[in-house]
């Protein structure tokens, strides 16, 4: 049984630390091995810290790592009586059992190191916990922001040096000028749309504006099929504060096998109809697609739901339908300053996970006092901060939908055909690292499904 005092010594090996150290001074592979699991903070005793980041020093300057380089190292240093002197030097060379299992030792650091920082952010949790200024969410946020930094620990990062940053540049150019094809982030799915944003990139805010019955939805879910497919390994997270997660898998169901929810519903469907509906159900099965259809949440919950997401499968795209939906962290008066908050959150949320984050959001009935229902950016209702925060804010504007109302007498086109397609302009109101304009598609308002315009004609 351990002792009180034992109990409150942090978690460590100095045996694995040891022989971690010393296995470096052997072969220069396992030097390689060492240096790709550890860095200097994962030592508990400070010595051994201090001998790891001599030894840093020697990889980078090329020099060759053994006991007389480290002992010539720590002298430059000032360092070496602070580590015990040459005779420590030669204590970690004989403590090694074999040096071809450095990487084993390595990682025995590692996991003490990990549980030690556990152990500390344990003890913030209870500060944090115990905090009357702060509310439970803010409580339930901070303490998973605590131990998700622990179990991305491997993934923090230092500066960025210039020279590193301007050769990475280069390379991708290099790659460009030979492959012939540009670069490109997560797929929107649409060609046209690809071609003037260059796809989603990790840490973006995209915005997908437009009024109701315009069809935000449906191309929320379009481009969360096209993520699926073009990352299988990973998932996609839906967040559907509006519809059920079983009225998002008909909508799906729908887009895919180009079959009307409403036929869906009805018996003796046609041996040809029940195939498309068998096949489009088996192709999502395969898809890694994950819906929450929570009425009611906030970013620090959709932040949560994500994080354990990407802990647990892998992440490349957060869907949120929609913006002004979605609770605030905080409560305010101001309706306009708890939507600003939303969209920051958001913002957060994309930079933290490092995936691209899309929602929808409503505009404003003012469209629809204008004589162009031509939406702006000026339309997004409550709009606040929500321009500012977005990297790309896309707006959806179908003519042929406005003259179907004017014209309410004459019944749509679509009740007669339902492959019936109409234009639907894709507004780039706002791009953040590329050119504005407007991308044609075509819509089937049948099947609620968007599709590059050159598939269809009327």
């Amino acid at each position: 049984m351990q002792t009180i005092a034992e109990e409150l010594v942090p978690l460590h090996s100095l045996e694995a630390e040891m022989s971690a150290l010393g296995s470096m001074l052997y072969t220069e592979r396992a030097a390689d091995e060492v240096f790709a699991i550890l860095e200097d903070e994962d030592f508990y005793r400070p010595a051994h810290r201090e001998i790891f980041m001599a030894l840093r020093q020697l990889q980078r300057e090329s020099k060759a790592i053994d006991i007389l380089t480290l002992k010539q190292e720590l002298i430059r240093r000032g360092k070496l009586d602070e580590v015990g002197g040459e005779e420590h030097l030669l204590r970690v060379v004989q403590s090694v059992p074999s040096a071809a299992n450095a990487a084993h030792y390595a990682r025995i650091v590692l996991e003490n190191a990990t549980l030690r920082r556990l152990e500390y952010a344990g003890h913030k949790i209870v500060k944090v916990v115990r905090d009357p200024d702060l509310s439970t969410d803010e409580k339930v946020d901070q303490a998973e922001r605590h131990v998700f930094e622990v179990s991305n620990q491997r993934d923090a990062k230092d500066f960025d040096v210039m020279r590193d940053l301007a050769r990475d540049v280069l390379l991708d150019i290099d790659s460009i000028v030979e492959s012939g094809e540009e670069t490109l982030g997560l797929t929107s799915g649409f060609g046209d749309l690809d071609a003037m944003t260059t796809g989603f990139y990790p840490g973006d805010l995209v915005i997908v504006a437009a009024r109701p019955s315009m069809g935000k939805t449906s191309l929320l879910l379009s481009f969360a099929l096209a993520a699926a497919r073009a990352e299988p390994e990973k998932s996609v997270a839906v967040f559907s504060l509006e519809m059920s997660s079983q009225q998002i898998a008909r909508r799906l169901v729908s887009m895919r096998a180009k079959v009307s929810s409403g036929v869906m519903k009805k018996p003796n469907l046609p041996h040809s109809t029940l195939k498309k509906l068998t096949d489009a159900c088996e192709d999502l099965y395969g898809l890694p697609i994950y819906v929450d259809e929570s009425s009611d949440v906030s970013g620090f919950e959709i932040l949560g739901k994500c994080r354990r997401l990407k802990r647990e499968r892998g992440l490349s795209l957060v869907v949120v339908d929609y913006l002004q939906l979605m609770r605030a962290n905080r409560k305010s008066e101001n309706r306009v300053q708890e939507v600003s908050d939303i969209a920051r959150s958001l913002k957060a949320l994309a930079k933290e996970l490092g995936v691209p984050v899309i929602t929808g959001s409503q505009l404003s009935r003012n469209v629809e006092n204008r004589e162009s229902k031509v939406p702006q950016l000026s339309d997004i209702r409550e709009s606040g901060s929500i321009e500012a925060e977005a990297d790309l804010v896309m707006m959806i504007y179908r003519e042929q939908y406005y003259r179907s109302r004017e014209n309410r007498d004459e019944e749509p086109e679509h009740t007669h055909n339902p492959d019936h397609a109409e234009q639907a302009d894709i507004i780039i109101a706002k791009h953040r690292n590329g050119p504005t304009g407007v991308v044609k598609l075509a819509f089937q308002p049948t099947y609620a499904l968007f599709s590059p315009s050159a598939e269809y004609r009327d």
